[in-house]
Parts: C-alpha cells; sequence; structure tokens
C-alpha cells in the first residue's frame, strides 16, 4: 500500500472532514479523494461512507484506522528516535585507569553531563591494558590508555605526553645507587611492555624481583610505602613529590604518550563525538 495514501485516510478518518484533511496535508481536495479512492479500489471496500454533510467511518475503514493509528504512531517514535542520535543521548561506556578517572575525568564527566544530563554514562576503572580490551571488545565506547594502542579496529587521538620518572620513598634511598637499591627491594610495575623496557635499558638496570601491580595507582602508594621502585608518569606523582613523600632518581627522555581511543567508526554516534570533542578542548586545561 502506497504510505501517502495510507496517511490521506489516516488524517481525514481522523478529522472526517476533507477540508480540514487538504488544509493539513497541503494537498487540493480533488487530491484527497483521488488517494482515497485509489485506497479503497486496493483493499476492494469502502472506507468512508457519506450521508449528506456527515461523513462516517464503515465497518472496514474502522478497522484500518485502528492500524494507521499504530502504524504513525510508531513511525512518529521512530523519526523521534532518530533525531536523537543528532545530539548527545543513550548510554555511553568509558574505560581508563584510576589515576585518569580520578585526576582527569571527574572534571570533564561533570562538565559534559551539566550540557548532555539526557546521557546515561558508565565509568570502568582497568589499567591500560584492560582498557584497550574493553574498547576492542566493544565493552567501552571510549577508553583513555598510557601508550600507543596496537589492537586492530580501534582509532587513537594523542592528547599529551609526559615524562616518565623512576621513583621511590627517599627512606629507601638514601645515598645509594640505582643498582643498589635493587640489590634489595623490588621494582614494582603492572607488566613489563615495551616503554618499561626501553626505560630500564637506558639505565641499564636488571630488577632482581619484580611485583606487578593492576593500576598505576596502586604502583604508586607501594612505592610511597617504601615497597621498591616504580617507574611512573611524572604528572601522577607530581604531589607525592612535592610532599617529599616520593624522590625521583631518574627522568628518562623516553616520553610517555597518553591516548583516548575508541572503536572504529564509533565517531558517527553523536555521544562518543561530542565526548572525544570536550575531551580534546579541556584535557590539557586540568
Amino acid at each position: 500500500m502506497d504510505l501517502r495514501n495510507l496517511k490521506t485516510f489516516h488524517v481525514v478518518s481522523t478529522y472526517l472532514n476533507f477540508t480540514k484533511a487538504a488544509q493539513l496535508l497541503n494537498y487540493s481536495q480533488p487530491t484527497i479523494s483521488q488517494q482515497i479512492k485509489a485506497l479503497e479500489d486496493e483493499i476492494g471496500h469502502t472506507l468512508i461512507n457519506r450521508m449528506g454533510k456527515k461523513m462516517f467511518l464503515s465497518q472496514v475503514g474502522k478497522i484500518l484506522k485502528e492500524h494507521t493509528d499504530k502504524l504513525f504512531n510508531i513511525l512518529e517514535e521512530m523519526e523521534e528516535d532518530l533525531k536523537n542520535f543528532e545530539k548527545p543521548y543513550g548510554h555511553l561506556t568509558i574505560a581508563a585507569p584510576e589515576f585518569y578517572c580520578g585526576y582527569y575525568l571527574s572534571h570533564i564527566i561533570g562538565s559534559f553531563l551539566k550540557l548532555y544530563p539526557q546521557v546515561n554514562l558508565k565509568l570502568l576503572c582497568a589499567n591500560s591494558k584492560e582498557t584497550a580490551a574493553l574498547v576492542s571488545s566493544n565493552q567501552a565506547d571510549l577508553g583513555f590508555v598510557a601508550g600507543k594502542p596496537n589492537y586492530s579496529g580501534i582509532e587513537g587521538v594523542l592528547l599529551e605526553e609526559e615524562d616518565l620518572v623512576l621513583v621511590g620513598n627517599p627512606n629507601i634511598i638514601k645515598d645509594r645507587t640505582i643498582e643498589e637499591i635493587f640489590d634489595e627491594y623490588p621494582f614494582i610495575t603492572y607488566g613489563l611492555d615495551d616503554n618499561i623496557r626501553s626505560c630500564l635499558r637506558d639505565i641499564q638496570c636488571d630488577p632482581k624481583t619484580i611485583v606487578e601491580f593492576g593500576s598505576e595507582e596502586a604502583i604508586k602508594r607501594a612505592a610511597v610505602g617504601q615497597v621498591g621502585l616504580a617507574l611512573l608518569s611524572d604528572i601522577l606523582i607530581k604531589k607525592e613529590v612535592n610532599k617529599g613523600s616520593l624522590q625521583v632518581l631518574n627522568r628518562f627522555p623516553k616520553r610517555l604518550p597518553t591516548y583516548l581511543i575508541y572503536p572504529h567508526n564509533s565517531k558517527e554516534f553523536s555521544n562518543v563525538s561530542t565526548f572525544i570533542d570536550l575531551v580534546k578542548d579541556t584535557w590539557r586545561t586540568i
């Protein structure tokens, strides 16, 4: 059935007035009559009866009106839902290491939700490797990671590059060299990736003992607690260095990039693209 003819019948059956229907649909009255006649011919039944100046629906017309009411209600809902994709709407899941969650995202998410309160936002705390896996498997719409992502199907935006520093509690450093400290204390990390191995080669160190933690924040707390030496971003330990609870032993020339990552083609969704734009505008101001 022609949707235009059904729309015309829907309006005529609602108002039972050809003149009113013609005004609302911006058609001439002969066009309205032709469309109703075409629909009646297709169905094989009269839809609208006339008695003098009055119009009323036939039994078949009443049945058809029930269905056109449902049909055009569904179409209106569909149009409204599709319009929502033009602005941030629905659910948005973000994954990031604990430090990014607390230091950066608390500010960014607050600003985003003030602008777009209709978005239901979920924040997952995970280390960089886990975050990349969550985004790659579409369990998260966006992720923040330290280091360049190497997962297929993921795109990234470089937000900044941070200095990497080797730090420890001053009480275990004293006047000792890095080698002497590693003879007694472990190296604290969340996994020996290429960045970390490269830094250890730069200082010609091969720690005897390695202790792995699940997040950068946990590594920092362990270093403050005199568990051992840790390799961290200088932004992450700035406050502790100023307070004297951590001391920088070495600053490396190799810098650690921070990336905002997302699945390929997900920028076509307005909630994702709008959040990315907000991050790019505000990240370096925090």
